[in-house]
């Protein structure tokens, strides 16, 4: 059960920008920063690893992204962390990650992908919210007029989302109690 929830965010807070997975070229990004920033209202802080590269798949060597991570988590001017994409990485460094200051004072952290295994540990082991959600490329093609970046705006701020679904022959009539945790995120 989440026990913990972090502040919900006002216009003119700032949400960080990594990539503690796969590399990402800034230029992939610099949609949706603008849309952060003059659209949403907020500040952007960009970290080393957005438009980064190791000699391999991922956006820095694995100290590199999981230093770039842990400053976006413990920096207080910063109220989210939007991950710029997922793919694989985060799985080599979540072990070493510290919550030692995150659990005082958490922070929205959203991404899905690789970025899940992010929530999963938050979740099992802390029972603070996080945001399985759009990541920075969404925002791209006028993407950030879809429904599933709308959705990101309003549950960063607190808005309560409302889901429906067509009806299955197999559904049956009934009530259920129970607790939803992960999902699968897709918007192409």
């Amino acid at each position: 059960m989440i026990i913990k929830t972090p502040p919900y965010l006002q216009p003119g807070d700032t949400i960080g920008i990594v990539c503690p997975a796969g590399y990402m070229a800034f230029e992939k990004a610099a949609e949706c920063v603008r849309i952060l920033q003059e659209e949403w209202g907020y500040k952007v802080k960009v970290g080393s690893t957005l438009g980064s590269r190791s000699e391999t798949y991922f956006a820095g060597t694995d100290e590199e992204r999981l230093n770039d991570f842990q400053m976006m988590l413990d920096d207080d001017e910063v109220q989210a962390v939007l991950c710029g994409r997922g793919g694989y990485g985060m799985g080599r460094i979540i072990d070493q990650i510290s919550f030692k200051k995150f659990k005082k004072k958490p922070k929205w952290v959203i991404g899905f992908s690789d970025i899940t295994i992010f929530h999963s540990h938050l979740y099992s082991n802390y029972h603070i919210a996080s945001l399985h959600a759009p990541m920075a490329a969404a925002f791209n093609d006028q993407g950030y007029l879809s429904k599933y970046v709308l959705s990101l705006r309003e549950a960063l701020e607190g808005k309560w989302a409302r889901y429906t679904c067509e009806p299955h022959e197999l559904n049956r009539q009934g009530e259920a109690v129970g607790e939803l945790v992960g999902a699968t995120w897709l918007y192409w």
